[in-house]
Formats: structure tokens, C-alpha cells, sequence
């Protein structure tokens, strides 16, 4: 019974607000058909309450104010009022539900997209709008949480009222419930004339709303508040979000309009009907053939069964804009997720596991930086790129490849033979068949100008992206073949700009590893050259570092996610130019824990300052998408080729 319930709600509510994707909001109130049965009980339960009303008013009309005595007074009047109380009581009851079965469905909702956003893929953010996908999780669910346990609701109760007025209409006076029957349906045509306009302009006003939000969160975040003071764009912006605004505003004001029209036209339908119903039933009662109390009653009956006509226009005006809402929700939660792994989850192979940081005594010989902090290291794992070809025009929303077509491997076969640039229609290749490998426990370096793709690299070993041809391997298996969470567990990144969140120094750093100890996290501060960032903090780990760090240093916020990365303790370690925000002081300090990092490990550096990679057991060389070079500090110099026209300005 519960089941059917909510089936038939779910349907109803997509039928009225004309959004077929509104049927399966059902999942977000499956076990909730006993609060849904509820509601509709006490809606028809009101309506028929409602319903006596009419019959009260005849009886006070027509039996007790013709005789003139204050008792026969009392019992219809003290039957009104009991009428009134119990109606209260009914309402007070639906709204108890109704905020209920709402605040639920608002929770259940924004727990489903938050929980759908955390597993799309990195590919979705930078083609997604921050102030849109904000407004999926704020408006667009109020409003759909809205139509599923209020609007819905009042439309039923509405009919409800409208179906039993009528019928008190044809049992007061069959003949002119006629009358009224002749206007009904006219007012009706309206209401179905004016829905399918109402959700287009609902759409429309939703959408543009959603650009002003964007536009808004670009503008308020800290680096978009910063750039906006670095070139004095204020009154820029303020013209742009103006703009913006007033579309926003032209399109509420033309659904304003045709929701006015459309109520208005309804009214004057009620008043025509009014006028006919008084002007037969004065002409009945002047013959004879009916009462002064039917008419009154019949007068009553009428508002109660076409006033509610005058309020469903507005309902249909939010429940078309919950249509727009439901849409843009589930076009949200469609959007695929990372696919799942083939064959299972697979380990890479490797000498040992990696454990964790600790505050003790070494555990591998060499392993102990300045400061007395132990890193406890194991063996690493061997990582490979094969050929592999990587386009960001041919990544599809899930960062996965899509298959190039003809003109995409001509256009591949065309840029290996010729170098960089790509014809009309052909893609535009970040990396172009590059392959490298990373032997277990050694150091590779990936140097390049800036947009050779490097970053690209960083991307691909991470899992971010998968490439169009060719493979990443860790211990000989797959990228492809490897859980998320296995992969993230081997591999820790230090990207080039790092995210702190704004939240304390400790909630950022366990981030790394959610069980870590304070002194776990102390020792992975002092690893990082930040033990004296946090002697100065009053509030130690508990210390806030505001909205992606701005409170810290461009340095102390590198050697903070450094630290994140060392309570991880992964056993690939890929540094995308994870000392570019240093100074030469701190970049020295940072660099002994990273070398001791790095022992035993598996590590990948992606550099811009040359002089960070002399040491690389091997380095390879990137120029437009290609590998160009590899081999040694001291190998590539001899050569005299691209590392060494990169190498000597930089050293000079």
C-alpha cells in the first residue's frame, strides 16, 4: 500500500509540474507513503469538512433567522464555529506533515547531488559553472522538495475542494448547478492554456538565474576577489552582474505577467459565474421554486469550489518552476560517475607495503631528515606510460577517452610525423606518444616549456584522465584495471596549486590520512620545514587557515600539502613543481624531506626550476606533447640538445 502510494505521488507530481523526470524523485520518499497517505487523507478530509459549510449557511438562513430567537441561533452558529476549529485543526496537522515529509526531502536531495559531485569525474569541474551547480543544491532543491510535499499537496487538497463543491452545487440546486457547469470548463481551458507557456518562461528565468550565481561565485571567491582588486575591474563587475540581473528581472516580470493574466481571467470567470448563479437564483426565489438560505449557500459553495481555481495559478507557476528544478537535478545526477573497474581491483605489484609516518626512531636506514623525524619507507612500485596520446577536445565528461575517429588518427599519425599544430577538425594533441618509465624506488624528472604538457603527465598518473591511445601502467597493471581507491592509495600527488580547505591546519593535513595522530601530524609539519609556522600559531593544529589557505604564506601553503602527502604515504610520489612557490631558503629545507620522502619510493617530478632535477636518476625531456630527450643531468648536457638549451639560461 505504502509503495503504491508513493508511486502514484511521484507520478502526479511529474504530471503537474511537467517534468518526467520528476517521477523518479520517488527515491527520495519511498519510505514515506504513510506521511504522503496522510496528507491526502486530511486534504480530502478538509474538503469534506469544508463541504457542511454551505448546508450551515442554509439552515441559519432559512430556519433560524425568520424566527427572530437567539436560541435557534446557536446551534448553527456554535456548528460554524466548531467547523472553523476543526479545519484549523486539519491545516495545523498538514503543515506539521508537510514540514516533515519537507525538511526530509530537502536533506535526502542535497545529500544525493553532494554525494554524486564527490564521484564525478576532475573533467566535469573545469567545463562546470560553480555558481550553477550551487544552485542545483540550494534553489532548485527548495523548489523540488517544494512540489513533492507542499505544492503537490495544496493541488490535491484543491481539487478535492473543487470536486466536492460541485457536488454540493448539484445537491443545493440542480438547476443551477448548470449554470455553473458552463463556466467551469472555460475557467479550466485557462489554466491548461497557460501551463506549457509558465514552465518555458519558468525555465528560462531558472537558467538565467543560475548564470547570475555564476557570475556572482567567480567573483566572490578569494582569488576571483583578488584579481578583481588587482585591476581595479569593480565597476566591471558591478555593470556585468547589473546586466545579468535585469535579464534575470525582465524574465521574472513576464511570468509575473502571464501568471496575473492567467488569475485574472479566472476571477472573472468566478464573478460571471457569481452574477449568473445570484441573478437565476433571485428569480427562482421571486417564483417560488427555491430558498433565500439555497442561494446563499449556493454563493458560498461557489467560492469554495472556483476560489482555489484563483490560487492554483500560482501553483502552477511554482510548480512549473520546480519542473525546470526536478530537470536540472537529474540532469545533475546522470551525468556519469568515473567508470567502473574491469577484471575487479587489482594491486600493483610491489617489494612491500609503504607505511605510514611516524614520530619515532628511523625504520630504514638513511630515512631520518634533520629535526630527529623518521619517515618509515617501502619499497615503491615501477610506473610506465606507453605510447600513450592524451586530447583534452577528445576526453569525454568523464575524463575517460573517446575513441578518435578517422580524422582524429589521421590527424595523431599527421602530428607524429610532423610535429606540433593540427589541421581544421583534427584535435589538438597534449601529449603525442609519449612513453617513460619510473623503475621501483627511483626518481624521474619530466622538464619542459611551459605547455609541453607536463602538468598533463600529472593528470594521467593520477587517474584524472585516461589516454585516448597508449597505457598507464603501475607495477605492470593498468590504470584502467586499478579501484579509485587503490590507485589513490599508491599514488600521492603535490599538485602545482594546491587546495587547502577552509578549515583548521589539522582537518587539512588529515586529508593525507583520516586517522592520523596530533603527533603525526606535528611530525609531518616539522618534515616539511613548518615547525615554526606552527609555534607562532596561537592555536596550534586547531589554527584556521581560511577560505584555500589565504591566511598562510604562497610557500607555507606548498609546504602544508607537502605534509598532507608525507601522512599519506604513497608508494608513487609525483611533484608537480611542488617547489615552485618556495623561496631558495625553504625550497633547500623542503628539499631534504622531499629527498628523504622520496627514498624508496617511486617518484615522478614534474619541474620548472632545472636545478631540482640534477639528481633524477633519469630525465625526460617534453616538447609539444613529445618526448625529445632522455638520460641524465650530465648525459643531456653532453648532448647539447633541448635539456641543455633549457638548462644553461636557467643556471646562468
Amino acid at each position: 500500500m505504502s509503495s503504491a502510494v508513493t508511486q502514484w505521488h511521484a507520478r502526479a507530481v511529474a504530471r503537474l509540474t511537467g517534468a518526467p523526470a520528476a517521477v523518479r524523485a520517488e527515491q527520495f520518499f519511498a519510505d514515506q507513503g504513510r506521511v504522503i497517505a496522510g496528507l491526502l487523507l486530511l486534504s480530502v478530509t478538509g474538503s469534506l469538512a469544508v463541504a457542511a459549510g454551505p448546508f450551515i449557511v442554509r439552515r441559519l438562513v432559512d430556519d433560524a433567522l425568520p424566527t427572530g430567537k437567539v436560541g435557534d441561533l446557536i446551534p448553527p452558529v456554535l456548528m460554524l464555529c466548531g467547523l472553523l476549529v476543526f479545519e484549523s485543526a486539519v491545516l495545523a496537522a498538514r503543515m506539521k506533515l508537510i514540514a516533515r515529509l519537507g525538511g526530509l526531502l530537502t536533506v535526502r536531495i542535497r545529500q544525493a547531488v553532494n554525494s554524486h559531485l564527490q564521484r564525478l569525474p576532475f573533467s566535469f569541474f573545469p567545463r562546470a559553472q560553480q555558481g550553477e551547480v550551487m544552485t542545483v543544491l540550494s534553489t532548485d532543491v527548495v523548489d523540488a522538495q517544494n512540489a513533492v510535499s507542499a505544492t503537490t499537496q495544496a493541488v490535491v487538497c484543491r481539487v478535492a475542494d473543487i470536486v466536492v463543491g460541485l457536488v454540493v452545487i448539484f445537491t443545493l440546486d440542480w438547476r443551477l448547478s448548470l449554470a455553473v457547469m458552463v463556466f467551469a470548463p472555460a475557467t479550466l481551458l485557462i489554466i491548461r492554456g497557460g501551463r506549457r507557456r509558465l514552465g518555458a518562461l519558468s525555465a528560462r528565468r531558472r537558467d538565467l538565474d543560475g548564470t547570475l550565481m555564476a557570475r556572482a561565485a567567480d567573483t566572490a571567491s578569494v582569488s576571483g576577489a583578488l584579481h578583481v582588486r588587482l585591476f581595479d575591474r569593480a565597476g566591471y563587475e558591478e555593470e556585468r552582474f547589473d546586466e545579468a540581473a535585469a535579464e534575470v528581472l525582465a524574465a521574472s516580470e513576464e511570468e509575473a505577467r502571464l501568471t496575473s493574466r492567467v488569475r485574472l481571467l479566472v476571477n472573472l470567470g468566478l464573478v460571471a459565474t457569481m452574477m449568473v448563479v445570484v441573478t437565476l437564483g433571485a428569480a427562482l426565489v421571486s417564483s417560488g421554486h427555491t430558498s433565500l438560505g439555497t442561494v446563499a449557500a449556493l454563493g458560498g459553495a461557489l467560492l469554495v469550489s472556483f476560489g482555489p481555481l484563483s490560487t492554483a495559478v500560482s501553483l502552477r507557476s511554482e510548480l512549473a518552476s520546480a519542473g525546470a528544478s526536478f530537470t536540472r537535478i537529474f540532469v545533475l545526477l546522470d551525468t556519469p560517475t568515473d567508470l567502473p573497474t574491469s577484471g575487479g581491483a587489482r594491486r600493483p605489484a610491489t617489494a612491500r607495503t609503504v607505511r605510514p609516518l611516524s614520530h619515532g626512531p628511523a625504520a630504514e636506514p638513511g630515512a631520518r631528515p634533520s629535526g630527529g623525524v623518521a619517515l618509515a619507507l617501502g619499497g615503491g612500485v615501477e610506473l610506465s606510460l606507453d605510447d600513450a596520446w592524451f586530447s583534452y577536445d577528445l576526453a569525454d565528461s568523464r575524463g575517460h577517452a573517446t575513441p578518435p575517429g578517422p580524422a582524429a588518427e589521421a590527424g595523431a599519425a599527421a602530428g607524429a610525423r610532423t610535429g606540433p599544430g593540427a589541421g581544421a577538425g583534427e584535435p589538438e594533441w597534449s601529449l603525442r606518444g609519449v612513453s617513460l618509465r619510473v623503475a621501483p624506488g627511483t626518481t624521474a624528472a619530466v622538464v619542459g616549456a611551459s605547455g609541453a604538457g607536463k602538468t598533463t603527465i600529472t593528470y594521467l598518473v593520477a587517474g584524472l584522465y585516461r589516454p585516448q591511445r597508449g597505457t598507464v601502467r603501475l607495477g605492470g597493471v593498468p590504470l584502467a584495471d586499478l579501484a579509485p581507491s587503490e590507485l589513490h592509495r599508491v599514488v600521492g600527488v603535490v599538485p602545482q596549486d594546491p587546495h587547502l580547505f577552509h578549515d583548521t591546519i589539522a582537518a587539512n593535513l588529515r586529508y593525507g590520512r583520516l586517522d592520523a595522530t596530533d603527533d603525526e601530524l606535528r611530525a609531518a609539519l616539522e618534515a616539511a620545514c613548518l615547525g615554526t609556522l606552527f609555534e607562532r600559531l596561537p592555536d596550534g593544529l586547531a589554527t584556521r587557515v581560511g577560505a584555500r589557505g589565504y591566511r598562510l604564506s604562497g610557500g607555507e601553503r606548498q609546504r602544508l600539502a607537502i605534509a598532507r602527502v608525507l601522512l599519506q604515504s604513497p608508494e608513487v610520489l609525483v611533484l608537480d613543481e611542488a617547489t615552485s612557490a618556495l623561496d631558495s631558503v625553504s625550497e633547500l629545507a623542503v628539499r631534504e624531506a622531499l629527498d628523504a620522502l622520496s627514498i624508496g619510493r617511486t617518484t615522478l617530478v614534474i619541474a620548472h626550476r632545472l636545478s631540482t632535477v640534477r639528481d633524477a636518476d633519469r630525465i625526460y625531456v617534453l616538447d609539444h606533447g613529445q618526448v625529445v630527450e632522455d638520460g641524465t643531468h650530465d648525459a643531456l648536457l653532453a648532448d647539447d640538445g633541448a635539456y641543455a638549451r633549457l638548462y644553461r639560461p636557467a643556471s646562468a
